[in-house]
């Protein structure tokens, strides 16, 4: 079958980069400012602060552009699920990775609120980890055909569906 070009993306390296890496930089000016001569001006001073902050806000958005969310090649067959990432990033240790269809464990279409499409939730098992992959600009047909494919060997090796939180939850009858 045909490679898919797809963006990957795992939550958990997501969430330690967006809470860490202003952690670290926010320590790392709180010391340069505790370290400053006390000649230094307040306009000085406000510059420095001000340049730190765009500096962060600059890395952060490099960082997750480049690094965080990667292009991938995905191939899928009746083998099983291969990924692999167009680029190294320092973030993810496996740039390579292939499975059997017995180790997936679910596998999920959900709706991205924020960009205004969808992206597939794919669950490993061994090793544990959760996968996300999400259309490339100008690909989403290819991302349609991906999902259509990944339907179609869900079914066929009785993966279950997991569906979305807010569906799962919906209020029953029984507490009336």
């Amino acid at each position: 079958m045909q490679p898919y070009k797809l963006k990957y993306h795992k939550n958990s390296v997501l969430l330690i980069a967006m809470v860490g890496i202003p952690v670290f930089f926010i320590s790392l000016m709180l010391y340069c400012l505790f370290n400053l001569p006390t000649s230094l001006s307040e306009p000085s001073t406000l510059i420095l602060i001000c340049l730190s902050v765009i500096f962060m806000a600059t890395t952060l958005l490099w960082i997750t552009r480049t690094q965080i969310f990667v292009t991938s090649k995905v191939q899928i067959n009746e083998k099983g699920f291969r990924f692999k990432l167009k680029r190294t990033s320092f973030l993810y240790r496996r740039t390579n990775f292939f499975c059997h269809w017995d180790n997936v464990t679910s596998v999920t279409e959900m709706f991205d609120n924020h960009n205004g499409g969808y992206f597939y939730k794919v669950v490993f098992k061994n090793p544990h980890f959760v996968g996300y992959f999400s259309p490339l600009k100008k690909y989403e047909k290819e991302a349609d055909r991906f999902f259509t494919e990944l339907q179609f060997y869900k079914e066929s090796y009785n993966i279950p569906l997991q569906l979305p939180l807010d569906i799962k939850l919906k209020p029953t009858k029984s507490f009336e």
